[in-house]
């Protein structure tokens, strides 16, 4: 058996495992812990969708836990809960994940049920019925949060005409149409060896990790998924301001921005950081909030995709404080675009983001994630010493550039919610 398997050291205690079948394993073993953390990338999301079954990939993530070949809806969820360990899933707009935290003994419980429910999913009727209520009141409740709401109606502006769009949640007529059959078709599309990565992270030896491949990945047949993703179009820029009812009003403003490939990804981390990143020094929040005290909130954000990305400033604030919001954003944007960073300010901020680094690699649960993320994307893992010499590289000139592409007026967009 272990002659269909190739196993590769790649330093930093990660090791990769490729199948005959196209299933890649990527392993980070950490010494001091209690825990194994295991998970199954999908690279599949809403973006994968289309107009009909727009939700889908939401539903099915829900659906697998309702029923497989062996297993009822609570034999599922007590697999590891009865041992202590957590099963749990998500979906964004081009990957869905799968995965489990529990003790190391429990390796390959975790991975039993983790296959079980990936690759044996049986969608009961009856339970597709009543998920679609659940899922029917998820979007009621997620349309009653201003924060959520306006960024994904953001996104159908920006996006509008491409599935990048999409809500990932779909629509209620959507949910509703949803059958066994288009379920199965769905799943048997993107639920290939081709498309998914396996992620482990913990306290377990490697001999172990392999009997685990063994058991339940090597020989699993061979199969792949036909990627019809649309590269989105350069829409012209738009300023709605939309009624509802809210005690707020919220405002989004933003931009198309770097996909995960362009080099230029890195300088707008160093532009997000200084301007409304994590930190309470951030520019924005120094300015809106510290100084003027109009928001409570307000931060920047940067979205990677595989052909787009995005960049977004959004804030809730009173309808008396909102013009004066924006008229201190368009000041900080101006500054960005016009004065370059001095030294001491560059390398304060880079050291953040390396901080950022070492303190998402400290947790284990998102080891498994960046990890699996890295192998699915670019085919390998990008190491501390790779991620911060590309930071380390970044001069004041790149922040500038990218400031003056991504915050160009010309271009910039607006969404707002206004009270009733």
């Amino acid at each position: 058996m272990s002659g269909h398997l190739n196993q590769t050291y790649l330093g930093n205690n990660h090791h990769l495992f490729e199948l005959q079948n196209g299933l890649r394993i990527i392993f980070t073993q950490r010494k001091k812990t209690m825990m194994v953390h295991c998970g199954i990338l999908i690279g599949s999301g809403s973006r994968d969708e289309n107009d009909e079954n727009n939700g889908i990939a939401h539903f099915i993530e829900h659906a697998v836990f309702k029923g497989t070949k062996k297993r009822r809806s609570l034999q599922i969820l007590n697999h590891l809960e009865s041992v202590g360990g957590e099963l749990n899933a998500y979906t964004t707009r081009e990957r869905t994940m799968y995965y489990t935290a529990s003790l190391k003994k429990y390796l390959g419980r975790s991975f039993e049920i983790l296959t079980d429910i990936v690759f044996n999913p049986v969608f009961p009727e009856n339970e597709i019925e009543k998920e679609k209520k659940v899922i029917t009141e998820e979007i009621e409740m997620y349309e009653d949060s201003p924060e959520e709401s306006i960024f994904d109606d953001f996104y159908k502006q920006l996006f509008r005409g491409n599935s990048l769009g999409y809500n990932i949640l779909g629509t209620k007529d959507t949910i509703t149409s949803f059958t066994k059959e288009t379920l199965v078709d769905f799943w048997s599309k993107n639920y290939t060896t081709g498309n998914m990565v396996i992620s482990v992270a913990g306290n377990v030896s490697l001999d172990n990790v392999r009997k685990v491949i063994e058991t339940y990945f090597l020989d699993r047949k061979s199969s792949q998924t036909e990627k019809k993703r649309i590269v989105p179009e350069v829409n012209t820029h738009f300023n709605i301001a939309e009624t509802k009812d809210f005690q707020q009003v919220h405002c989004i403003i933003g931009n198309k921005a770097y996909s995960s490939y362009d080099k230029k990804r890195h300088a707008l981390s160093v532009l997000n950081n200084i301007l409304g990143g994590d930190w309470m020094s951030s520019r924005l929040n120094l300015s809106v909030r510290e100084k003027h005290a109009y928001a409570y909130n307000i931060q920047s954000s940067f979205n990677l995709y595989a052909d787009s990305g995005t960049f977004t400033v959004q804030l809730g604030t009173d309808e008396k404080y909102l013009d004066k919001c924006i008229e201190l954003i368009h000041k900080e944007f101006k500054k960005l675009k016009s004065v370059r960073l001095t030294s001491m300010q560059l390398n304060r901020c880079k050291r953040q983001i390396m901080s950022q680094y070492a303190m998402y690699h400290e947790n284990t649960s998102a080891v498994i994630q960046i990890k699996g993320r890295n192998i699915l994307d670019y085919g390998r893992i990008i190491n501390e010493e790779e991620f911060f010499s590309h930071i380390n590289q970044i001069n004041a000139d790149d922040v500038l550039s990218v400031a003056n592409e991504v915050l160009d007026d010309n271009t910039l967009n607006m969404l707002i919610y206004k009270n009733e």
